[in-house]
Order: C-alpha cells, then sequence, then structure tokens
C-alpha cells in the first residue's frame, strides 16, 4: 500500500511541475536555435578560409631581385647585391622576389591562374620597395598578393 502511495505522489508531482519543465524545455530550444543561426555563418565562412594559407593583409618592405641568388648565396642580402646581375637573372629566367632585411623572400602571386605576380615586380628590379597585399606562409615560404606597390627611396648604396 505504501508503496502505490509513493508512486502515486510521484505522478502528482510531474503532473505539478510538468508545465515548469515544459517551460525550461521550450527555453534551452529557443537557445539552442538561436546559437545556432549565429554560429552557423560564421562556420561556413571558416569552412570557407580553411584552405587558404593567407596571414593578412601586411606591407613587406623589401629589394626586388631574383631568387636564386639570396637562397644560394649567405653574402647575397637586401644591401649588398648586384643590379646588373639581378637584370642578367631575371632575362635568363630567374623568378622574382622581394627579399627583406631579415632574408625573407615573398614571392609575388596572384589570384589569378596561370599567376602573373612577376609582372608587378618586374618595373622595380634592382630597386627597395614597399608592397602591400595579401600574405601567405606555408612550409616556411612566403607569397604576397600585391595590391599596392611602390619604390622607396634607395639609401642602401649598390655593392
Amino acid at each position: 500500500m505504501k508503496q502505490h502511495m509513493l508512486v502515486g505522489r510521484s505522478s502528482h508531482f510531474r503532473s505539478i511541475l510538468s508545465p515548469f519543465a515544459m517551460r525550461k524545455l521550450q527555453i534551452k530550444c529557443a537557445l539552442l536555435a538561436m546559437l545556432v543561426c549565429i554560429a552557423l555563418p560564421s562556420l561556413i565562412a571558416a569552412a570557407d578560409e580553411a584552405d587558404s594559407t593567407a596571414v593578412g593583409t601586411l606591407s613587406v618592405e623589401g629589394l626586388v631581385r631574383d631568387i636564386a641568388c639570396p637562397l644560394q648565396n649567405k653574402k647575397s642580402t637586401s644591401s649588398s647585391y648586384s643590379k646588373e646581375c639581378i637584370t642578367m637573372c631575371l632575362k635568363s629566367g630567374s623568378p622574382l622576389g622581394i627579399l627583406t632585411s631579415d632574408g625573407s623572400v615573398y614571392v609575388p602571386v596572384t589570384a589569378s591562374m596561370p599567376d602573373m605576380g612577376q609582372n608587378a615586380l618586374k618595373p622595380f628590379v634592382g630597386e627597395h620597395v614597399k608592397a602591400t597585399g595579401k600574405v601567405f606562409l606555408r612550409n616556411g615560404t612566403h607569397a604576397i598578393e600585391i595590391s599596392e606597390i611602390h619604390q622607396l627611396s634607395d639609401d642602401t648604396p649598390n655593392k
């Protein structure tokens, strides 16, 4: 008999708490729906950029030159170079890049394929420039999608 009373009381309490429990469940569902609506666009945008190696829009200052010499020769820096040698390498087909004072080389790229990034640097061969654009970094290789470039005043004598 006592067992029947406990069960009876238990169902009585459930019927009293039921409207409160339902309201709590409705609030939880509404909060979850709002969270999904807010988070979903952010997750979609993040998924679009997941394969990108872009690190942001930055400005890079350095010497426009062929990339072979500074990669093979530690003495080749942004302040120690031969403009004549750079020009000869370019004429022979060496790719161009921007060599910074810390020794980093930024390869020019474009959003289109085939890539035409080299064309942005050709007018500045052997000159110091400031290039601004979307910078990419992958496995130690730097690239820049140049949106703006201009020559800097050259205080560094050619050697």
